[in-house]
């Protein structure tokens, strides 16, 4: 549970790590806005009752949609699964992840290594993508290319 607006830092924190969130809206603050399955919302005061009830639905909901989490420390999880992952390919997976199911332009991975690498060609970043490939499946993910576009991060199954 995350108290808002006092404790806005905090729900930021917990977004990235990809916990369940439930956000308790006091002092007649807009509410934010769910970022994920992972988040919902209820306003104070709450009864014991609804605040169980918004927990269940929570837990419930996030776990019939699974989204991959990458951290700080390089581990990307997927449902109970757990990879390790290099610097540089945080880097690359972090918009991937961000947009899970949706295009992520090559020429915006290239320059994600341009700006950790100070050069990098199509052919580094062809390199990165097939070794991204094979960590990802061992999490029951896949990375799909779009001609000419781009990248996507998917479930494999």
């Amino acid at each position: 549970m995350v108290r808002w607006p006092v404790e806005t830092e905090r729900l930021q924190q917990l977004r990235r790590r990809g916990a369940l969130r439930l956000v308790l809206v006091e002092n007649g603050a807009s509410p934010p806005v769910p970022t994920d399955a992972r988040e919902d919302w209820v306003r104070a005061p709450v009864s014991k009752a609804d605040f169980a009830a918004r927990v269940a639905a929570l837990r419930a909901r996030a776990g019939t949609y699974r989204i991959p989490v990458l951290d700080q420390d390089g581990l990307l999880r997927y449902g109970s699964q757990v990879v390790p992952v290099s610097p540089t390919e945080t880097d690359l997976l972090q918009p991937l992840v961000e947009r899970f199911g949706g295009l992520v332009a090559r020429h915006e991975l290239i320059a994600l290594l341009r700006a950790r690498r100070g050069r990098a060609s199509q052919n580094a970043l062809d390199l990165h993508v097939m070794r991204i490939r094979r960590k990802v499946r061992c999490v029951g993910l896949r990375i799909r290319t779009a001609s000419g576009r781009g990248y996507l991060l998917e479930a494999s199954g």
